[in-house]
């Protein structure tokens, strides 16, 4: 979608997915602030710690809960397990595509942090193992086709699909009503 967005029949519940590194939580803060919208971050609801998780029966259900309970929303987060479901209670999905090299830099960039507001109390982000490294540098490969097909079964779905940062800004700044 490009030119001016109108807030209205779209853009009330909005799924943000894209490779870890893409900026889909940035991009999550930013469409709050200028919405209004409560954001649910899916880092910070998953891990418990760097080990430990909710797993994927909780998630789903502490998604559902958030999303019935408002009425406008982003959800922020990957988690292909869940993808499908979380679609059900979407209009929107924005789905951040970058290249895999400014994903890969992102990534190491944080590890620099001491916390991220997206990421649990718990979380030690400056730990990361290479079988994350790994699913980054593979993502474009093994997950770009299931997030494409899992857009397809959902038709009801407005798709944003931004390619670069100079994309992310010139969305940001033509939404408006």
């Amino acid at each position: 979608i490009y030119g001016r967005i109108m807030i209205g029949d779209i853009m009330k519940k909005i799924m943000i997915v894209g490779s870890p590194g893409s900026g889909k939580s940035t991009l999550s803060r930013e469409l709050a602030e200028i919405l209004g919208y409560k954001v649910l971050h899916l880092d910070y609801i998953f891990h418990i710690d760097n080990v430990l998780n909710i797993g994927r029966e909780k998630l789903k259900e502490k998604t559902r809960d958030f999303a019935l309970a408002n009425k406008t929303f982003i959800i922020d987060g990957n988690y292909g397990g869940t993808m499908a479901y979380r679609m059900q209670f979407c209009d929107t999905i924005i789905f951040f595509d970058l290249p895999t090299d400014i994903c890969v830099e992102n990534v190491m960039k944080r590890q620099q942090l001491e916390k991220r507001p997206d990421m649990a109390p718990g979380f030690d982000v400056s730990i990361m193992d290479d079988n994350f490294l790994e699913y980054v540098k593979d993502f474009r490969e093994s997950k770009i086709q299931e997030i494409e097909d899992n857009i397809t079964d959902n038709k009801h779905l407005t798709v944003i699909r931004l390619t670069s940062y100079k994309d992310k800004e010139e969305f940001l700044k033509n939404l408006g009503g």
